[in-house]
């Protein structure tokens, strides 16, 4: 599973980062996402430091970033996802739009949610 930045943060600011490890093990992000991801010393920074260094997040580029007009997350992770051929969690419509034209399975962060209710990881009144 590879992640773009948004997911890990919401994820993370609402105390559910640990369902990424819990449903997925690992998340693949591209360095430009951990660049975002740490670009700015918050309180959710830390967890996510942590989880790289734990190696639940695992850094891992593209051979090749597609200038597809998105952030330079975005273009990364949806390169990643196309060439390992693997499902990405991204939450901006146009990159869904962009991943989805390329053959990109997508999930949102909201799917990641129904799926650990679905699979009774937490509540509904936790989702």
């Amino acid at each position: 599973m590879i992640s773009n930045t948004s997911p890990i943060i919401f994820l993370a600011k609402i105390d559910c980062f640990y369902l990424l490890k819990d449903l997925y093990n690992k998340v693949k992000i591209t360095s430009k996402v951990r660049e975002e991801l740490l670009a700015e010393e918050k309180q959710d920074s830390k967890t996510i430091d942590m989880a790289i260094q734990d190696r639940i997040i695992v850094i891992n580029d593209p051979n090749k970033i597609l200038p597809l007009g998105l952030g330079d997350g975005e273009n990364s992770a949806i390169s990643l996802a196309l060439e390992l051929k693997e499902p990405l969690i991204i939450d901006d419509a146009h990159a869904i739009k962009a991943a989805n034209s390329l053959g990109i399975e997508t999930i949102r962060t909201t799917s990641v949610i129904f799926t650990a209710v679905k699979k009774k990881m937490i509540s509904k009144p936790e989702a």
